[in-house]
């Protein structure tokens, strides 16, 4: 038996979320907007993209002083992959992180 259905964008990017909700010392960063286009397109922490090859997801993320960025992105990247195939039986073509903020930890523990 053939099952059809569709993923929405929003329930992809909650399970993203919930993926980063993960990871201790991670958090999304709303990015400040620039223009009216990035109000609707980039002022978000995770944007999607479905290619032909696959789904891209770019991250926009702050972390704590101290932390190490490669090993923390590499988890980062591992853990959005390994939640989004479990949601949906696909891989991740790429998971971009970028990292838009270094926080003292006090304060990180504050925002998160």
């Amino acid at each position: 038996m053939r099952v059809d259905y569709e993923i929405s964008e929003q329930a992809l990017e909650a399970v993203v979320l919930c993926a980063l909700k993960g990871i201790e010392g991670v958090r999304a960063l709303e990015a400040v907007p620039r223009s009216l286009a990035d109000v609707f397109r980039r002022g978000r922490p995770v944007r999607l993209e479905l290619t032909p090859e696959g789904l891209v997801v770019d991250l926009l993320l702050a972390v704590p002083y101290g932390v190490a960025i490669p090993e923390l992105a590499a988890r980062v990247q591992q853990e959005v992959d390994e939640a989004l195939f479990l949601a949906t039986g696909r891989r991740a073509r790429a998971v971009n992180v970028t990292v838009g903020q270094v926080v003292p930890e006090e304060d990180h523990a504050q925002a998160g």
